[in-house]
């Protein structure tokens, strides 16, 4: 864990650079540059990739506030105003995907381009983005794990949100380090470089526009569901399953239905 990652002197004052802004930072940097480099290869302007991604952030920051607030809905009804201070903590990344999808809806639309040649061309460097994403969390100390007693529990410092979680839970004292935990934010940062490379491969061999999308939406819901049951930060959902969960399920559910529709088209 290192939630300040260096500083950054400026006459004569020092900035922190937070490790969990930094590392998203160079996910989206990497997005927009291989996506450019990607949407050449395709015949089509890189600028369409630049200048949507500056809206495909907005949206995506504002979808990721919104269903975060749905996690914690009593307290955003009386405090509503605070669901736009994107600038405090409370993100959800199904939230962001969301808000970025119906951006590139919109944006397709409105410039008449083909959603889902962009949607492809975008999704596997947004799993590669999103794997940064997580390093910057592991880093940052949020997203942890369950307890655990196997060989590959990690440890987090006193204070931490992991260390406070298991206080308030009664497992350990204040002032202690956590107990072993699962890596959640590596496992899934692992898992989403794989997929970035299996969405890669799908995308020189498909036979369709869309056919990317649609592998991304049935992978990594699956994945993402399977994490979840080994998260530990509290008050993200309800009954049994994570809002994570749910959306998961859904987006699981939306991409075979895809499937389905895209093959008959193709087979017919």
């Amino acid at each position: 864990m290192q939630p300040i990652l260096f500083h950054i002197t400026f006459f004569g004052l020092r900035f922190p650079v937070q490790s969990h802004g930094f590392m998203l930072s160079a996910g989206l940097l990497l997005v927009i540059s291989l996506g450019a480099r990607q949407a050449q290869q395709e015949h089509e302007p890189p600028a369409n990739i630049i200048n949507l991604m500056v809206f495909e952030l907005l949206a995506g920051i504002l979808g990721a506030r919104i269903v975060y607030a749905f996690t914690a809905l009593p307290y955003y009804l009386n405090n509503p105003l605070e669901v736009l201070m994107i600038w405090k903590p409370g993100l959800v990344w199904y939230g962001g995907f969301i808000g970025a999808a119906l951006c590139l809806l919109i944006y397709t639309r409105f410039h008449k381009l083909v959603f889902f040649k962009y949607a492809d061309i975008l999704v596997p460097y947004m799993a590669f983005g999103h794997a940064f994403g997580r390093l910057g969390c592991f880093l940052g100390g949020c997203c942890f794990g369950k307890p655990t007693n196997h060989s590959w529990g990690v440890i987090f410092p006193p204070y931490s949100a992991a260390a406070e979680s298991q206080h308030l839970d009664g497992l350990i004292t204040s002032g202690m380090p956590s107990l072993p935990i699962h890596a959640t934010q590596l496992h899934e940062a692992g898992a989403n470089f794989l997929l970035f490379l299996f969405l890669l491969w799908l995308g020189r061999n498909k036979t369709y526009h869309g056919q990317v999308s649609v592998g991304w939406c049935v992978l990594y819901p699956l994945l993402r569901f399977c994490i979840e049951l080994f998260r530990g930060d509290q008050y993200r959902g309800l009954n049994i399953l994570s809002t994570s969960q749910y959306l998961s399920i859904g987006i699981l559910l939306f991409g075979a239905l895809l499937y389905v529709g895209y093959e008959k088209n193709v087979c017919a």
